[in-house]
């Protein structure tokens, strides 16, 4: 049987509806789908290089989102990024990004933090221990001292067991697993699997198709994930979950949406 996360749950029962991540310089038509459909924002691009002489000040995009009433979370810092590396500078740094990913989450008034797990694809063992452990500690500190639910999003990992070992040694409610149905499609366990080891932690997933070779964040329906399946899985866990389109352009969303609507897919039946 699946734990109950009295933590984070109670947040993510708040709303059932799926989120998008807009980009600021195309306001406007992303505000018009938002309004449409009742979608809310997973602010990324805070977290991402900007766009070739894009010269907007911080302050005013951040306005933006504050004043929507719709970011709900935040997709954290996570080029480069690897809060248990063995060069301690730069140890030092992945920590301090992480923690502006988690106060900027507090000026524009959101509640989840998603961190991409760093762990080296193909290492296990000792490193993997260490890098458990060490991440372990850091997220329940950043947790602890934002007040913030932390998920770990697997990205470039090849199968579950790196994020189960951390979730093991992590007692936080406030900390849990962002699972990318997209990321899963192009790793070496199947969907199920990563259900089945992470299931008990699971309160968040991002959405966006491929055809199993690279992250090419297509419209839902246009690669190759089974999303019948990924909607089964996701019901399956008999908890209320937190969702993101990582679909590109408001037109990726549209066509996206679409799909769910006339499949009856994760609640937009």
């Amino acid at each position: 049987m699946l734990p109950e996360y009295d933590g984070f749950m109670t947040d993510l029962q708040v709303t059932s509806k799926l989120q998008i991540q807009p980009q600021f310089s195309h306001r406007r038509e992303w505000e018009t789908i938002a309004s449409e459909e009742g979608l809310l924002y997973e602010a990324l691009e805070f977290s991402a290089p900007a766009a070739p002489g894009e010269d907007v000040p911080q302050d005013e995009k951040k306005a933006w989102y504050r004043e929507s009433g719709r970011a709900f979370s935040v997709h954290g810092a996570f080029m480069g990024i690897d809060p248990a590396c063995g060069d301690g500078q730069l140890r030092v740094l992945s920590r301090k990004r992480c923690l502006e990913s988690c106060r900027l989450a507090g000026e524009l008034g959101a509640r989840n933090v998603v961190f991409h797990s760093s762990c080296g694809s193909f290492l296990r063992g000792p490193y993997m221990d260490s890098w458990a452990s060490q991440c372990a500690a850091w997220y329940e500190e950043l947790a602890e001292t934002c007040d913030l639910n932390i998920w770990i999003e697997n990205s470039q990992d090849v199968d579950a067991g790196p994020i189960r070992e951390l979730m093991k040694r992590i007692s936080d409610p406030r900390i849990g697993v962002c699972l990318d149905l997209g990321h899963v499609n192009y790793s070496r366990m199947p969907m199920a699997q990563w259900f089945e080891e992470l299931g008990a932690w699971i309160g968040y997933l991002h959405l966006s198709d491929n055809n199993g070779l690279f992250d090419d964040h297509l419209p839902l329906g246009d690669g190759s994930v089974d999303w019948e399946a990924a909607d089964s899985f996701r019901r399956s866990l008999q908890r209320s979950v937190t969702m993101t389109l990582e679909v590109g352009g408001t037109e990726g969303v549209r066509k996206s949406v679409q799909y769910l609507k006339e499949h009856g897919l994760f609640g937009m039946g």
